[in-house]
């Protein structure tokens, strides 16, 4: 069995599967073919999916806060999934930077080394 299809045995969600396909097509597209390490990076990436999955389904079911009284004291607690959620962004963010799918990503791996030698032929 190929990492792949361990990989989307894995994957409870459908949307994470199809966010895998996609990941993987246009890492193939890009390089003609899809290394371990991408592989890696495109499960971690989908695992990241289902948790804000769970995550929205929390903010959704509880609300961004809630009003908390403690003997005199009344004050808003946000909700934890919240903080949770940006950092899972983040990450995704991160991850499609290594995986080289972001357009400034792409521009860097694109933009030529002037290092000011080759005027010296």
């Amino acid at each position: 069995m190929s990492l792949k299809e361990r990989h989307l045995q894995e994957l409870s969600s459908e949307n994470a599967k199809d966010i895998y396909a996609r990941l993987y097509a246009a890492v193939e597209r890009r390089d003609g073919e899809v290394s371990d390490g991408c592989l890696m990076l495109i499960m971690d990436y989908c695992r990241i999916e289902q948790l804000k999955e769970l995550l929205n389904q929390d903010i959704a079911e509880r609300g961004l806060g809630r009003e908390v009284h403690n003997y005199r004291q009344t004050f808003y607690r946000e909700n934890e999934s919240v903080g949770k959620l940006h950092k899972c962004i983040d990450q995704q963010r991160k991850l499609l930077g290594d995986l080289k799918l972001t357009p400034a990503s792409r521009k860097d791996a694109e933009a030529p080394l002037d290092d000011e030698l080759s005027r010296f032929d």
